[in-house]
């Protein structure tokens, strides 16, 4: 189903808070609430499971590494058969999540099996949701629409972690995979409720956009690199925390949905207005200063650095989509929100292998520079390209 031209025109000015808007927000905090849960991971692996730096990268990168491989066919699915069905499975893929972490007592296929499940609910969830913000936000509001998105969604990377060591700390880590399989349940039935949204259309004046192309590559690039510090930060802190004697880490979320979620709430209209790509770059600076600075700081300021770390994040991922969508064809979003999810999930997975490897072979310093400096070069890209522009 398509907009006729003059409804594509009419919804640039249209109203963003629409009933359909608000009801997908709250479909998109319980798909959150559910998967935030698995944030706490890390810590599972390292106090109930044993397992070092090098094997939580690996069980880290088995969804990553999922989330990549079915990005392609989700992007279709989405694009050909509508955004709410996968929402829904989705949620179903979260729910079985928490059901297999039941089962699971030390690393091995069920583990794996596990993390694959996150991956593929990831995945169909967070596209579908995402393209159908992209469908439903006024054109000239979409950063904001992307940013009450994904503030919706990282409000409870907070709460859910929280939660979760609670829970884990007096009654066990079983009640933490209920907590979020019932979550999964409770938001694929809300999803029911949605109603299919009506889909942007190219004009006719408009030019075809390979999702492909130069430009979109460069965000796709970008994306990946932003990942080192995102990956660095949400993996390691936490068996790095271990490693000297703190073992509360909830502080760290806490830090992070409070900033981010103000960014996102208060900062999207200033993102359209300031502009994506230039919104995009600055965010990625002050994003690569912070796995610094965890080495530098420590695990007892873990609450700083996940602050800082929202800041970067909360401008960052959804200036960069908003960025993303804008170089898109309108019939070709869905796939282009896949593309950049997958390559966010490519990022994560590689260089959660990869940093893990170097924290156990060398020290966690030696991941948190490396992570900073690989992101600050998907700065150096978008500003290449910007200067190229201009000239």
């Amino acid at each position: 189903m398509s907009d006729p031209p003059e409804k594509t025109t009419a919804r640039t000015h249209a109203r963003l808070l629409s009933r359909d808007f608000l009801l997908l927000l709250g479909s998109v905090s319980l798909f959150g609430f559910s998967w935030s849960f698995y944030l706490i991971l890390p810590k599972f692996f390292a106090a109930e499971l044993g397992m070092d730096a090098a094997a939580i990268g690996r069980a880290v990168a088995v969804e990553g590494i999922t989330a990549v491989l079915v990005t392609p066919l989700v992007g279709w699915l989405v694009d050909r058969y509508g955004r709410r069905p996968w929402l829904i499975f989705g949620n179903l893929m979260l729910m079985v999540t928490g059901v297999l972490y039941l089962f699971v007592d030390h690393e091995g296929p069920l583990l794996y099996l596990a993390q694959m499940s996150w991956g593929v609910g990831m995945v169909m969830g967070f596209n579908s949701a995402g393209t159908m913000t992209a469908d439903i936000a006024p054109s000239d509001r979409m950063a904001q629409a992307l940013g009450l998105f994904g503030a919706a969604n990282l409000g409870m990377n907070a709460i859910s972690p929280t939660i979760a060591e609670l829970l884990a700390g007096s009654v066990g880590w079983k009640y933490v995979f209920v907590a979020s399989a019932s979550a999964g349940l409770v938001a694929a039935l809300l999803s029911t409720r949605l109603r299919e949204p009506p889909r942007h259309v190219p004009q006719d004046h408009d030019e075809p956009k390979p999702v492909l192309g130069g430009p979109l590559l460069r965000v796709y690039a970008t994306t990946i690199l932003m990942t080192a510090a995102f990956t660095a930060l949400f993996t390691l802190h936490q068996p790095f925390a271990l490693e000297l004697g703190v073992t509360e880490v909830r502080g760290f979320f806490i830090g992070f949905a409070i900033v981010a979620l103000t960014v996102r709430l208060g900062g999207g209209r200033l993102i359209d207005r300031f502009g994506v790509l230039r919104s995009s770059i600055v965010a990625l600076v002050l994003y690569a200063a912070v796995p610094p600075m965890l080495g530098i700081l420590g695990p007892d300021h873990l609450f700083e650095i996940g602050a800082m770390m929202g800041l970067g994040h909360g401008i960052a991922y959804p200036a960069l989509t908003a960025l993303g969508i804008e170089r898109a064809d309108a019939k070709s979003r869905g796939m282009v929100v896949a593309i950049i999810h997958g390559a966010f999930n490519g990022g994560h997975a590689f260089f959660a292998y990869a940093l893990g490897w170097a924290a156990a072979k060398w020290d966690y310093d030696t991941s948190f520079w490396a992570a900073g400096l690989i992101t600050l070069t998907g700065a150096a890209v978008l500003g290449v390209t910007r200067r190229t522009k201009v000239a």
